[in-house]
């Protein structure tokens, strides 16, 4: 049953929420999409573990938010139960999960060295510049220019990638041209990254730190973030739940008045009827 919408206060109330959760979402959406794009460089090291499980989740709630939304401002303009209840139980459904993410990216934020430690060696010393792994080798790449870092807690660990391990005893140690600071690439004779016919100069390299104690920073703080924005979206999720079932319990009040009004009606008519006749026949 459905009621003509009436101008009150939780009406007003569900209607401003519902319009809050759908721009919200928008700009959540939009948020996990740049998560995981700043991800993705680094991607085929590590595969799809907890960070990228929290993200891909993420942005399934803020996607179902706003098509809930839609739905919550057509019960609005309807006034009908059965939608401002589905609303609610949908948007709790997403604030469930919302908290599932957040307590998953806590997760992960502990076992962070745990996760990218043998994955970060593992790639770097035996699969980097070697054949049918250029996805990885760019990846790698990547990764050093943009932290910037070389090496895996320092640039002399490329001593043992299979890849200049045969360089290095002969001529000394040799590391990815990544691992060079912009301004020395160019460089030919000696170039930055080979060790002959001169030792490679330190100050040349990204030589300040390796790249797991920054990937492991890297990968903490957008944890962090992730954990507490999915908090921050299962609250408001929840606010908009408590507003729904606020406005159903508005209308559910009105619809019992009315129907009393109506039994009212019903039941004084014959009493009002019998009224009209005596008094006609007097």
């Amino acid at each position: 049953m459905s009621l003509t919408p009436q101008p009150a206060v939780a009406c007003s109330l569900f209607l401003i929420c519902v319009l809050s959760n759908f721009s919200g979402s928008l700009i959540f959406l939009m948020l996990g999409l740049w998560f995981l794009e700043t991800r993705r460089p680094y991607e085929p090291m590590f595969g799809h573990n907890f960070y990228s499980l929290c993200v891909w989740i993420f942005i399934g709630c803020v996607s179902v938010g706003c098509v809930t939304s839609m739905l919550g401002a057509a019960a609005v303009l309807a006034a009908k139960r059965w939608q401002i209840l589905m609303y609610a139980c949908l948007v709790s459904l997403c604030a469930l999960t919302m908290c599932g993410v957040g307590i998953t990216s806590l997760f992960f934020h502990d076992r962070i060295r745990q996760i990218i430690d043998v994955s970060l060696n593992k790639t770097m010393t035996e699969y980097y510049g070697m054949p049918g792994y250029s996805t990885l080798t760019s990846s790698v790449d990547a990764l050093q220019d943009s932290m910037p870092c070389c090496g895996y807690v320092l640039y002399n660990d490329w001593i043992n990638a299979n890849l200049f391990r045969d360089q290095t005893e002969r001529n000394g140690i040799s590391v990815p041209l990544s691992c060079c600071l912009p301004e020395f690439r160019a460089d030919v004779n000696p170039r930055c990254n080979e060790g002959f016919p001169f030792p490679i100069s330190p100050r040349k390299l990204h030589q300040k730190v390796g790249c797991l104690p920054l990937l492991e920073s890297w990968y903490r703080d957008h944890s962090f973030a992730i954990g507490a924005v999915a908090s921050s979206v299962a609250a408001f999720f929840f606010l908009s739940c408590c507003t729904a079932m606020h406005y159903f319990r508005d209308i559910n009040s009105r619809l019992k008045m009315e129907e009393a009004l109506v039994a009212f009606q019903r039941a004084e008519a014959p009493r009002t009827r019998m009224k009209q006749t005596s008094s006609s026949l007097n």
